[in-house]
């Protein structure tokens, strides 16, 4: 079952100290602070098959961004392979349970946006030098934790 992004946030001590964010089991570290690595890295490894990194932007004033690689059938995240529409409408669904009124915008990070440097900048994520260590080795070993490519087993929603 698909678990949102909140299940995972950061205590305020984690927060305030990048080595306590950094010493989060791996699931927690990439679903919440560090998602936008995952899917990075993931779209580096998998841009060829169509994959894109697709940006959750809440409604101004909410919290809940998160970001994730999909090729707009299946979404690779925090919680491994998960078709795209289960993943928006758990994470909606998650959400406007807790904050009432929760909305939020789909973005397709596309070729216009040519690096993770430009989109950390513009959408405020932590860019790779300002996590405890570089995130790049701990992102490839939790990847490479799943199946390379979708399961085929699972019917389409």
């Amino acid at each position: 079952m698909y678990k949102p992004c909140f299940a995972f946030d950061r205590s305020p001590a984690e927060k305030h100290d990048m080595f306590k964010s950094w010493d989060r089991d791996d699931r927690a570290f990439f679903a919440a602070g560090a998602c936008h690595i995952l899917a990075n890295l993931f779209v580096q490894m998998h841009g060829h098959e169509g994959y894109k990194m697709v940006f959750i932007k809440p409604a101004e004033g909410f919290s809940g961004t998160h970001v994730y690689a999909s090729d707009g059938t299946w979404a690779f995240d925090h919680n491994g392979w998960t078709h795209e529409k289960e993943l928006l409408r758990l994470t909606e669904l998650a959400y406007t349970e807790k904050y009432p009124g929760w909305a939020y915008t789909r973005i397709c990070i596309d070729d216009s946006m040519s690096s993770l440097e430009e989109f950390c900048k513009k959408y405020t994520h932590r860019l790779p030098w300002q996590f405890a260590r570089l995130p790049w080795e701990r992102a490839y070993a939790y990847i490479k934790q799943f199946p390379e490519r979708p399961p085929t087993d699972v019917p389409l929603i």
